[in-house]
């Protein structure tokens, strides 16, 4: 467990800025996978290698489950699956082209240009948060530099307010659900070759 930088602004400042909402003020790591936790919310992630969907989920409603047990005071309002890939590709102009996008500003199109886009995007009761970053470096498993395009999806569904161990008892298959929906927009902004290159095996 550590504290992490959100922790040392005190909690009153907190409460009072939107921005600082959500931060999370704690770090826990648990095998392959981080809990961190904050005023209004827990984040649970995993490291890589990714660890395939009904391996992660069972980790998901494990460790919600055991909040469940422990108490929570306050009721859940919102939960989320959030999807990051970093695609590779050498050039600026060939990470474009991995994604199905059409970019012009005035005169300007967008064909090899470094870009950083976020689209927010409201389907019913959920919002897809759904960002783009060419010129993109990451460090992999294997210790080498990949290089390439971020897409990022962060899907939130927002909910009637419900006690903590309430959520828990039914979020099976709401997660199952909007995990779906988070999945067609990841493949929705890719082109049909780079869905081919990618060789995605669905359970």
């Amino acid at each position: 467990m550590r504290r992490l930088p959100a922790a040392e602004i005190p909690q009153p400042m907190r409460a009072n800025d939107p921005a600082l909402h959500y931060a999370p003020t704690q770090r826990l790591e648990w095998g392959n996978y981080v809990i961190a936790v904050g005023d209004r919310n827990v984040i649970i992630s995993c490291k890589l290698p990714y660890p395939k969907w009904p391996n992660f989920k069972s980790k998901i409603l494990e460790i919600v489950g055991l909040i469940a047990e422990v108490g929570v005071a306050g009721n859940v309002e919102r939960f989320s699956v959030k999807y990051v890939n970093l695609i590779e590709a050498p050039s600026l102009a060939e990470q474009i082209a991995k994604i199905d996008l059409t970019l012009r500003i005035g005169s300007l199109e967008v064909n090899d240009d470094h870009f950083d886009m976020k689209v927010h995007h409201v389907e019913g009761e959920t919002i897809h948060i759904l960002t783009v970053i060419t010129g993109a470096t990451a460090g992999m498993p294997d210790g080498r530099e990949a290089f390439g395009v971020v897409v990022d999806i962060d899907s939130i569904r927002n909910i009637q307010p419900i006690p903590f161990d309430a959520f828990a008892q039914g979020l099976d298959g709401e997660l199952e659900t909007l995990r779906l929906s988070n999945k067609i927009q990841f493949f929705g902004c890719l082109k049909q070759a780079t869905v081919d290159e990618m060789r995605p095996v669905y359970e």
